[in-house]
């Protein structure tokens, strides 16, 4: 747990006293708002519960496992036949949640597509498994490093005929005053890779949404911290896992929509992405 805070946190290896105030913190959060709520806020102890049942599963086995969690968590597809069985596949999505987003797409299809790696924070490899991943790394205010290896393992991939999945934002939205989920803009890496290797773009979305509670702690934290997006959303991000426990044993879905031409500029992926999770992001057509 020490080692996925530091990462969420990026604290250094030496914070030993800052680990263990924060934890401190986060436990007397939980316990109070056990008390009164009957959930826990950070679920802490749940967390630490999960990763000794996981033992080192990673991957397929894993992802497996957090399904079968509650009584099962049934996660449907549409436009499953938009995405082709075998060849060089971008699957473009929306990042609606955070770490669920990825446990919902692989549910969806890793029967389908049994080579899909995801583009994703290299804090989420230890869990994953680096056959699953293609590992990015990002500094404190979010912006990618190593850029041109991420790329060359993105193209890498997909000329060996392999599928990828990409959450064309990397970040989680915040939500607006009227109730529709805010994605930042998306990268450019989508766009860049595809026209290179000359791969159609699969839009995608979860038609999920996080829980009142983390929309309310990153507003609070973005006020207290003078209108800081970056610390409000590594704030909110300490309840990725409440919010993915809270997922488990629900009914979701996933959309697939129809290929875009390599090369589609990230904004109008962005908007394909969008519309296919009705009254999501902007309200549903009449």
């Amino acid at each position: 747990m020490d080692d996925l805070l530091r990462a969420r946190l990026q604290i250094t290896e030496g914070a030993a006293l800052r680990i263990k105030a924060l934890r401190m913190a986060m436990s007397v959060i939980d316990a109070f708002n056990r008390t009164f709520t009957g959930q826990s806020f950070f679920a802490l102890r749940e967390v630490e519960n999960i990763l000794i049942r996981l033992d080192g599963r990673q991957g397929r086995d894993l992802i497996q496992m957090l399904l079968d969690e509650n009584g099962g968590t049934p996660v449907t597809p549409h436009g499953l036949e938009n995405i082709p069985k075998t060849g060089p596949t971008i699957i473009a999505s929306t990042h609606p949640v955070g770490t669920f987003d990825f446990v919902a797409h692989a549910a969806a299809l890793m029967d389908h597509r049994t080579d899909i790696k995801v583009v994703a924070n290299r804090e989420a490899e230890r869990f994953l498994g680096e056959d699953t991943i293609i590992p990015v790394d990002v500094d404190k205010n979010n912006r990618t490093q190593r850029a041109r290896a991420t790329q060359h393992e993105m193209k890498a991939h997909l000329e060996t005929g392999g599928a990828l999945l990409i959450f064309g934002s990397g970040r989680v939205p915040f939500e607006d005053k009227n109730g529709y989920l805010v994605e930042p803009e998306w990268r450019s890496g989508t766009t860049r890779v595809s026209a290179a290797c000359n791969v159609e773009i699969v839009p995608a979305s979860a038609n999920m949404r996080n829980s009142r509670h983390y929309y309310r702690t990153r507003n609070i934290a973005r006020f207290l911290s003078g209108g800081n997006e970056g610390f409000a959303r590594t704030v909110a991000s300490l309840r990725y896992a409440s919010e993915l426990f809270a997922k488990l044993g629900q009914k979701h879905d996933v959309f697939y929509g129809a290929p875009l031409p390599p090369g589609t500029p990230p904004e109008q992926i962005k908007e394909a992405a969008e519309t296919l999770a009705p009254g999501l992001y902007r309200p549903a057509p009449v």
